[in-house]
């Protein structure tokens, strides 16, 4: 039998419910206020792993100099011999330096003509040559040179040598190539994946720059500073072609820098 609850059990029974209640919301709010907590607490160590992120790279960057590629000469060339090229070392080679870009035209013209002798010269002993790139003129002599630097340091002066001569042969009429057309050029040289992987991660872009810098800034040894491309010096005096009609040198032809080479070899 159902017994009729009195007045005061029912007061009671309220009484109770809402002390449930508010003991529910304390609960939940404190349940709240622990989850704000923890999410700012997560939060802060994002922001302050982030913020030691960004100062250790800032720090890193700013101590760490520009990679430069190993065995380069101190002037920052290839030093090209004839043991490089399957000669005989001959004594007292005379010393030729060529500053070249690899999107010049006229050192693509320089190369067509007077590349070979050159190479003929080396493998004979007669001349060490300093190929010196430089890269002013656009994307494409960037990316040349530091592809032409990842190149020469995995796989050598003759390698960098038969690659240089796909790159003038490869210059693009606007822009650059892309790293796939670059890498197989490389490997039509005889490079190495070494040298095909770094020329993906590009570690020169940031020392062609400084070495194009360092090349314009240094006369020969008459004082003269380098001006454009391509510029011969032999035995570190720059070789001139024949006069423009305003009267400026034009580049200098295979004539003329064997000549130079025979005169430096008499002296």
């Amino acid at each position: 039998m159902t017994q009729v609850a009195s007045k005061d059990d029912k007061r009671a029974r309220r009484e109770r419910a809402e002390q449930m209640r508010k003991d529910r919301e304390r609960q939940a709010k404190r349940r709240r206020n622990l989850i704000t907590v923890a999410i700012v607490a997560v939060v802060l160590v994002v922001i302050a792993g982030a913020g030691f992120a960004v100062k250790a790279a800032v720090d890193n960057s700013a101590d760490s100099p520009t990679r430069t590629p190993d065995g380069i000469t101190d002037t920052g060339g290839v030093n090209l011999t004839a043991t490089d090229l399957g000669g005989t070392a001959a004594e007292d080679p005379v010393k030729v330096t060529i500053f070249e870009d690899f999107a010049c035209p006229h050192c693509k013209s320089f190369e067509e003509t007077t590349g070979q002798v050159l190479d003929q010269q080396v493998a004979a002993g007669a001349i060490d040559v300093e190929y010196r790139p430089v890269a002013f003129l656009n994307e494409f002599s960037n990316d040349a040179m530091a592809a032409a630097m990842c190149v020469f340091e995995e796989d050598g002066a003759k390698v960098f040598r038969d690659y240089a001569k796909l790159l003038f042969a490869n210059q693009p009429q606007g822009g650059s190539l892309s790293d796939k057309e670059f890498r197989d050029l490389a490997e039509e040289a005889g490079a190495s994946k070494a040298a095909t992987d770094c020329i993906t991660g590009r570690p020169f872009r940031d020392w062609t720059e400084e070495q194009t810098e360092k090349a314009f800034d240094q006369p020969d040894s008459e004082g003269n500073k380098l001006s454009g491309t391509p510029t011969v010096w032999v035995n570190g005096t720059t070789v001139n072609g024949p006069e423009g009609p305003d009267g400026t040198p034009g580049v200098p032809g295979t004539e003329e820098v064997l000549a130079a080479i025979e005169e430096a070899k008499a002296g």
